[in-house]
């Protein structure tokens, strides 16, 4: 990969030591948990405004269509609030402080490209890996979405995956936590090992080795955040990945990832 020590992360913070580790990590957490409850709040109001508690005959396919619809307005909310936070908490920074930069990484494209190739190629083969020796594991991972996916609404889910979390979680986890922890007694490893199980615990639902693979992605995404000194390549990265997985279970045939009974 063509990449460039340019400014790695961000200039220092003011928050360089481990007071201001934890203060950071606070804030981080806080962030989530008012997001997740935005996340609530949003699914709570779709199922008034959807009608979905009363009792009556639903259309073929119109259940599921609600439901990824529900399930789309849950995390866009999620999204929402956590940008609305993150921005808010980066203004709050010294002029010249920003912790949140896209800038194209040296080598343009071609280093773009390249970062998000090796993702999906390691992505492919680790789930290649799990569909051979644990079967169950990546059906267990991905049944939920594969029923979304073929409903009317998919698209709706395609925007929050491909667009939504991409943004919002790369500018929390790689750019606002990320940038203020590898200024601390962290450095750059721990930075990163601290904001990828962050982000694996948001998927504990998953199996033992779905939060794995998040784990891996988290701590990869936090190289080529490093690597770059931007979040445009991680965050695009992020969207390849979340958009190769939401259209392979859109157009794979039926029952691939059906649990059994």
């Amino acid at each position: 990969m063509s990449v460039s020590l340019q400014d790695p992360a961000s200039p220092p913070t003011s928050l360089p030591t481990w007071r201001g580790a934890g203060l950071v990590l606070a804030v981080a957490v806080a962030i989530v948990l008012l997001a997740m409850t935005a996340g609530f709040a949003a699914a709570a109001v779709f199922d008034v405004w959807a009608h979905a508690d009363e009792p009556r005959a639903f259309a073929a396919g119109e259940t599921t269509a609600l439901l990824t619809a529900r399930v789309s307005a849950s995390l866009g909310a999620f999204q929402g609030v956590t940008m609305l936070l993150v921005l808010a908490s980066n203004a709050r920074l010294p002029a010249g402080h920003s912790l949140l930069r896209f800038d194209v990484p040296a080598g343009g494209l071609r280093t773009i490209a390249i970062a998000v190739l090796i993702l999906l190629a390691a992505a492919g083969l680790y789930g290649g890996l799990i569909y051979t020796f644990d079967r169950w594991a990546l059906e267990h991972d991905m049944a939920t979405f594969a029923e979304l996916m073929k409903s009317r609404n998919w698209w709706l889910l395609v925007l929050v995956a491909a667009v939504g979390a991409p943004v919002a979680e790369e500018c929390l986890f790689r750019g606002l936590l990320y940038g203020t922890l590898r200024q601390s007694p962290l450095g750059a490893i721990g930075a990163a090992v601290v904001t990828a199980f962050m982000w694996a615990m948001l998927h504990t639902s998953y199996s033992i080795y779905g939060i794995l693979a998040i784990m891996l992605i988290g701590l990869y995404l936090a190289y080529v955040r490093e690597r770059t000194g931007s979040l445009l390549t991680p965050m695009i990265c992020h969207s390849a990945y979340n958009s190769a997985i939401a259209l392979s279970l859109a157009f794979l045939p039926d029952g691939i990832f059906s649990l059994p009974g």
